[in-house]
């Protein structure tokens, strides 16, 4: 448990009566969230550290949560093992708790604590792979040291794994210190391409038009009757959903303070014609799991079943620890932990256009619907739920990443997750870390690291 001093407590006192008082009613919403929001991530990221991950709490404490909010001084925590659950202060002001529920990680609440419960899991079977020597004393070797002596700089970037793979072999392998193979790391938004998979499939499945609009009921009567399932996916919904990281935007509330997650995001207003604007948007990624839900049996175990069926169990991802939140709806944009061989199987399915051990798993028509780019996102850079490194149409080198190959895409998450897929070079490349302070240098170290392969 982390105590606060005097000193702090009277820091943020002084803080809390400036903010009051020199900012008028619409910001001051804005200020009162922060704390709550701070709460809320605190709060998750401690439960999932500790239930999910197995990680020391003060570990979590120091490395995700301090590097996470300015505050973060002021956090006060506790984890209870016998009832497993986080709870967290910031200043004293306001309390999160986030629960942990077997099979199912841990979901933030408000009120009374929900009883979250799933069937387990077949656990067995998929792609596993081969056996095969990493490659070291060459230029690929001398690109990976690269990458983690990045973490002995101030600020510290963080990495905390990479792995290489070429040709369905891993090539390249390694580890910060206190993370190894059966370590799991947080996907943040790499889990929005996860739930693009999940819905690829369901629509396959169903034999359903994802151009169709979605029946959504609070939908029906105004300008959102017209967003569709590929609307939502393109992130072309033109829904006025802000997507920005500061405590009390429709983002962090949404993440960090809501038990229904997807009916929260579907409650924006539309101020767009649906396809038209392109808005990157974690709200849209959880409407898609709450109406998959839905669609599936209206419960979180047939989400879950569903989940572990088609995808995770076939593909041998098997260490997936997919979080709902307190409703039992996934948290689709966010909250999806899995080891980093699992990561690179999820690129290794793309990079085999849907297939693994043999089975189809993802329509390889859905493959090729995520690597699309959409024409409202200027820099080509998105398809279906993945990033993508196409450019500008007619103007390729104006990309996102211009050292790397314009046939890479990506499942991408906050603080530098990573799954780069790579069809021109037949290779994969994840990484995986907590990079607050300082970025990740993609495009310096994929390109180094696709260099050194080539050689």
């Amino acid at each position: 448990m982390k105590l606060l001093s005097w000193r702090s407590l009277f820091a943020t006192l002084c803080l809390a009566i400036i903010l009051f008082f020199t900012i008028d009613s619409a910001p001051r919403s804005y200020a009162l969230y922060g704390y709550r929001v701070i709460n809320g991530l605190s709060a998750k990221l401690m439960c999932s550290g500790v239930f999910v991950a197995g990680r020391d709490a003060e570990a979590v404490f120091m490395q995700d949560v301090v590097p996470s909010h300015p505050l973060a001084e002021g956090v006060s925590y506790d984890v209870d093992v016998k009832t497993q659950e986080a709870t967290v202060s910031i200043y004293g002001l306001f309390k999160q708790k986030a629960k942990y529920n077997k099979h199912l990680g841990c979901s933030i609440y408000q009120g009374k604590r929900p009883l979250l419960a799933v069937a387990p899991a077949n656990s067995s079977g998929g792609f596993e792979w081969p056996a095969t020597e990493v490659q070291s004393g060459s230029s690929l070797d001398q690109a990976m040291a690269d990458i983690f002596a990045e973490n002995q700089g101030q600020p510290n970037v963080d990495t905390r794994a990479v792995l290489v793979i070429k040709g369905g072999n891993i090539i390249a392998e390694k580890y910060a210190l206190g993370f190894d193979r059966d370590s799991l790391f947080l996907s943040w938004s790499m889990a929005k391409s996860v739930t693009s998979s999940l819905l690829g499939i369901w629509a396959d499945e169903n034999k359903v038009d994802i151009n169709q609009p979605v029946d959504i009921a609070a939908w029906q009567n105004d300008s959102r009757q017209d967003i569709s399932l590929k609307h939502l996916l393109n992130m072309s919904s033109g829904l006025d959903f802000e997507e920005t990281y500061v405590p009390g935007t429709d983002s962090t509330r949404m993440l960090f303070m809501e038990d229904n997650m997807a009916e929260f995001a579907a409650s924006v207003p539309g101020i767009y014609v649906p396809g038209k604007h392109w808005s990157y948007s974690s709200g849209t990624t959880n409407i898609l799991t709450g109406y998959l839900k839905q669609k599936l049996g209206g419960d979180l175990d047939s989400s879950y079943q569903f989940a572990f069926d088609k995808l995770f169990t076939p593909a041998g991802m098997h260490s997936a620890v997919f979080e709902p939140d307190a409703s039992g709806s996934f948290v689709g944009s966010s909250y999806l932990y899995m080891n980093a061989r699992d990561w690179a199987k999820f690129g290794q399915l793309y990079l085999q256009r849907g297939q693994l051990n043999g089975q189809q798993i993802v329509p390889e028509a859905w493959v090729d619907f995520v690597k699309k780019p959409i024409k409202a996102a200027p820099q080509g850079q998105y398809g279906g739920q993945f990033w993508l490194n196409a450019g500008e149409p007619g103007n390729p080198k104006n990309r996102l990443y211009t050292d790397c190959p314009t046939d890479m895409y990506m499942a991408s998450g906050h603080n530098g997750q990573f799954i780069a897929i790579i069809p021109s070079q037949d290779m994969v490349i994840v990484r995986l870390g907590w990079s607050n302070a300082k970025r990740f240098d993609l495009n310096k170290h994929f390109a180094s690291i696709i260099a050194a392969v080539a050689k």
